[in-house]
C-alpha cells in the first residue's frame, strides 16, 4: 500500500495534477490505506504520496494542468478502474478467508461443545441405554438430516445383537431390517462401510468404533445421505469421544455391580440393602402410604454341610437358595445376602399381608425342598432345604425397626424349629 501511495503520487505529477484524476488516485489511496491500516497508515501513505510527486519534480519539470488530454485520460481510467478492482478483490478474497475461518471456529465450537456434552453424560444418567440414547440425541441435533442408531454385537454371533438402540425417526421396520442386517456383518468393517437396508439405494453407514466392550464390537449407524468430508472429519471425534463415553460407563457399571453384588450368588449384598432400606424409609416419609416390608431368612445346617461335605458343597447350597429366592420374587422385590447363612428379601411398595403371601410361597417352594449337592470327593448327596423365617413390615412398626422386628421373628421361628427337632429325637 505504500508502494502504491508513491507511485499514484508520481503519476498525478506526470500528468501535470489532471483535476479530477488527481482526486480520485488521491481519494484511492485515502481509502486503501485507512481500511487496512487506519489513520496512521494513512497518514505515511499521503507521505509517500507527496515523495512521489517530490521525485517526478527532481528529475523532470511538472506543471499545473488541471485538464488532461483525452489519451491521458483514458490510460488513467483504465488503470484506476484496473487498481481499484484489484484491491476490491483483495478485500473479498480476505472476506471469504474471514468466512470461512469464522464458519471453521464456530463448528469446531459446536463440535468441542457436543465432545463435552458426550463426556458429562456418564455422570448424568444412570443407566447404559439412557447414556447411549443421550448420545444419540446429541448427534442427531448437530445432524438434524441424519437418523442414528448404536449396537453392541458379538462378532462370533451372526443371528442376534447384544444390544441395539436408535433415534426416535427410524420406525420398527426400519429397526427390524437394520438389526437384521447388522447381525449378520463381519467384525473388521472397512471406514465408511454402507449397509444396504431398502431397494432404493438408500442405508446405513456403520462406522465400527475403536473401543472394545469386553467380546462386543460397538457400531455406529448413519442413516441418510454421505456427509461431506469435512463433517466426516467432525463425526471422528465424536465416534471417538463416544466410545469412550461407552466405555466408561460400562466400566462404571460394572465396579457398582460389584459393589452392590456378592461374589458367590450375584443377588445384591448387605451394603445395598442398607442403601436400599434408607430410601425406602425415605419414601414412606413423602408418603405415608407407601409402606415397605422385610422378610429375614436364616439357612439352618450350612455349618454341618459345610463340615460334612465340604465347603464347595455349602457354596452350592447357598447358591441354590439364593437362584430359588430370585425365581420366587416379583419385580418389585429385591433379595439380598445379609450374612454367611442369612437373606433378606425387601418387598418394596408393599405392606404385611402382600408380603405374607410371599412367604407362604417360601414356605411352599423352597422350604423342605430336597437337593443335590456335590461333596470334595465328587459324590452327590442329598439334603433338604432347612431355613428360620421372619416378617415384618413398617405398617407394623416405625420404620426403622422393620428390620429389627424381622430378625426377632426370625430367631423365634428358628427356636421353635430347634425345640421341635429335639422333641422328635
Amino acid at each position: 500500500m505504500m508502494f502504491d501511495g508513491l507511485v499514484l503520487g508520481a503519476w498525478c505529477a506526470h500528468i501535470n495534477f489532471s483535476g479530477w484524476i488527481s482526486s480520485t488516485l488521491l481519494a484511492a489511496v485515502i481509502l486503501n490505506n485507512t481500511m487496512t491500516g487506519g489513520i496512521r497508515q494513512c497518514a505515511l501513505a499521503l507521505v509517500y504520496f507527496v515523495s512521489g510527486i517530490a521525485l517526478v519534480a527532481l528529475l523532470s519539470e511538472i506543471a499545473w494542468s488541471p485538464e488532461a488530454p483525452l489519451g491521458i485520460n483514458v490510460l488513467t481510467m483504465v488503470s484506476l478502474q484496473l487498481y481499484i478492482f484489484s484491491i476490491a478483490w483483495v478485500f473479498y478474497i480476505q472476506k471469504t478467508r474471514l468466512v470461512g475461518t469464522k464458519k471453521n471456529a464456530e463448528q469446531k465450537n459446536v463440535i468441542f461443545s457436543a465432545m463435552l456434552e458426550l463426556s458429562d453424560l456418564n455422570d448424568q444418567v444412570e443407566s447404559f441405554e439412557s447414556l447411549v440414547a443421550a448420545a444419540l440425541d446429541v448427534l442427531q441435533r448437530l445432524y438434524p438430516e441424519q437418523s442414528f442408531g448404536f449396537v453392541l454385537k458379538d462378532p462370533q454371533e451372526h443371528d442376534d445383537l447384544y444390544f441395539a438402540i436408535f433415534t426416535p425417526d427410524l420406525d420398527e421396520e426400519q429397526q427390524t431390517i437394520l438389526k437384521r442386517r447388522l447381525a449378520r456383518t463381519r467384525e473388521h468393517l472397512p471406514p465408511g462401510y454402507f449397509l444396504n437396508t431398502t431397494d432404493q439405494h438408500t442405508g446405513s453407514f456403520v462406522l465400527p468404533l475403536s473401543e472394545r466392550f469386553d467380546r462386543f464390537q460397538g457400531l455406529l449407524l448413519i442413516q441418510g445421505a454421505t456427509l461431506p468430508q469435512e463433517e466426516r472429519q467432525a463425526l471422528q471425534l465424536l465416534i471417538k469421544q463416544l466410545g469412550t463415553a461407552v466405555a466408561n460407563k460400562l466400566l462404571t457399571l460394572e465396579l457398582k455391580a460389584a459393589a452392590e453384588r456378592d461374589a458367590l450368588t450375584g443377588i445384591y449384598n448387605r451394603g445395598h440393602l442398607e442403601s436400599e432400606l434408607a430410601e425406602a424409609q425415605n419414601r414412606l416419609k413423602a408418603d405415608a402410604n407407601d409402606h415397605f416390608s422385610v422378610i429375614l431368612i436364616d439357612l439352618i445346617g450350612l455349618k454341618p454341610v459345610n463340615d460334612q461335605y465340604g465347603h464347595a458343597a455349602g457354596d452350592e447350597l447357598i447358591r441354590f437358595v439364593a437362584d430359588a429366592l430370585k425365581g420366587i420374587c416379583r419385580d418389585q422385590d429385591q433379595v439380598f445376602r445379609y450374612g454367611g447363612d442369612e437373606f433378606v428379601i425387601l418387598c418394596r411398595s408393599e405392606g404385611e399381608s402382600g408380603a405374607a403371601a410371599l412367604m407362604q410361597r417360601i414356605d411352599r417352594q423352597v422350604k423342605q425342598k430336597n437337593i443335590s449337592l456335590t461333596t470334595d470327593d465328587g459324590t452327590l448327596v442329598e439334603t433338604p432345604i432347612q431355613m428360620s423365617v421372619g416378617l415384618a413390615s413398617s405398617d407394623q412398626v416405625p420404620p426403622e425397626d422393620v428390620l429389627k422386628l424381622a430378625d426377632e421373628r426370625m430367631y423365634a421361628d428358628k427356636e421353635r424349629w430347634y425345640r421341635e427337632r429335639q422333641r422328635y429325637r
